[in-house]
């Protein structure tokens, strides 16, 4: 009768200690690929939360303040109505899924209130290995600074006070902050092979509820990612409404506040006209020679306000609808046409060039479709 040979005991002890060192190594690797995944999927989009937010203060209107956020909302937005609509966006750490929905709500005194579900609820906290908050108070929601007008300074007076009132940019900051705790990696395995911690904690099973336990993470407890940040030089100085200016209209120079586009421009064009060295001298030329001219009867006194003033610009601009951005004005009895942008110079004819290459589309780009 034959019979399997028994393997050594010595082998057998071998063996075992081989398959511990494999649990050992194996086991710790495919629990830290897991962790290591949320992680790093955590991380980008701490990044994706501070630099797109930043990128959305490129399409304000700077011709106007940026408009404030109140701070009565949860979560709290703070001044600018681009952070707080940002922070509702990662409210659940990304923008992939959101539910643009207001939903019913107690809040902390019991009353009913409106919320969103991204903000309100703790679904999104699904992760297979590790769970990110911003609620941690090392965490930061996506904060942006308000725009520093001195970066965007030239250093020369009339730059300075055209700036001053009339656009509202500058360098703009945001940064955002994660914190990421585990709750897959066992703090410690195998101990009677290894003595090294694997985790810093594991939270699973410790307090009533994930937001809890975020609040309550700190260095030696939770990982916290580094600090996302993007600094943007933004400020369009140009009308976001299309002005219709026609010859021969008058406008008093508004304040900034005013939000005609005619009477925006025409604030633009009197401020830089008027408000620099050779204005100066064009005013007392002009008003030694319109009193000579009166003192010596060559321009009668009632006169003077009829005619064109040399100290008030005049000012024509019209919206381009046609390849042909010319239009009619009557003078002397007869109509004359005129371009009303910068489109024929006769020679190369840029401005036409670039427009019909152009056309609908931004830098060539047809509406709807890819470049």
């Amino acid at each position: 009768m034959n019979r399997t040979p028994r393997m050594p005991r010595s082998a057998r002890g071998a063996a075992a200690v081989e398959m511990a060192l494999c649990l050992l190594i194996l086991v710790p690797v495919f629990l830290y690929s897991l962790f290591l995944d949320d992680l790093l999927r955590y991380s980008l989009d701490a990044q994706e939360t501070a630099l797109s937010t930043a990128w959305d203060f490129t399409v304000q209107d700077y011709s106007q303040k940026l408009p404030q956020a109140g701070t009565k909302s949860k979560p709290f937005g703070g001044l600018t109505v681009v952070q707080k609509q940002a922070r509702l966006m990662f409210c659940d750490h990304e923008s992939g899924i959101d539910s643009f929905q207001l939903k019913p709500y107690l809040d902390e005194d019991g009353k009913p209130t409106q919320g969103y579900p991204d903000c309100k609820e703790a679904d999104h906290h699904q992760a297979a290995a590790a769970h990110v908050c911003w609620l941690n108070p090392h965490a930061k929601q996506v904060t942006c600074e308000a725009p520093e007008q001195a970066a965007a300074a030239l250093g020369d007076p009339l730059h300075g006070s055209f700036q001053d009132a009339f656009t509202h940019g500058g360098l703009i900051r945001c940064s955002a902050r994660a914190v990421v705790e585990n709750y897959l990696l066992p703090k410690r395995f195998l101990q009677e092979f290894s003595k090294v911690e694997l985790t810093k904690e594991h939270w699973k099973g410790q307090g009533t509820q994930i937001h809890d336990n975020s609040e309550k993470g700190d260095e030696s407890t939770a990982y916290f990612l580094k600090e996302q940040q993007l600094a943007i030089l933004t400020d369009t100085w140009a009308v976001s409404t299309p002005a219709n200016v026609r010859p021969g209209q008058r406008y008093t120079p508004p304040g900034p506040s005013e939000q005609s586009p005619a009477r925006t421009v025409f604030a633009q064009l009197s401020h830089v006209y008027t408000r620099n060295e050779p204005f100066r001298e064009l005013t007392r030329t002009v008003n030694g020679f319109l009193g000579n001219a009166a003192q010596g009867q060559l321009l009668a006194p009632d006169l003077r306000n009829l005619a064109d003033d040399p100290l008030k610009p005049n000012l024509a601009i019209a919206p381009q609808t046609s390849d042909d951005p010319s239009e009619k004005i009557q003078q002397e009895r007869r109509s004359a046409s005129y371009f009303n942008t910068e489109w024929r110079d006769w020679d190369k004819d840029h401005h036409p060039q670039i427009y019909r290459r152009r056309h609908a589309g931004y830098l060539g780009c047809k509406p709807g479709e890819g470049c």
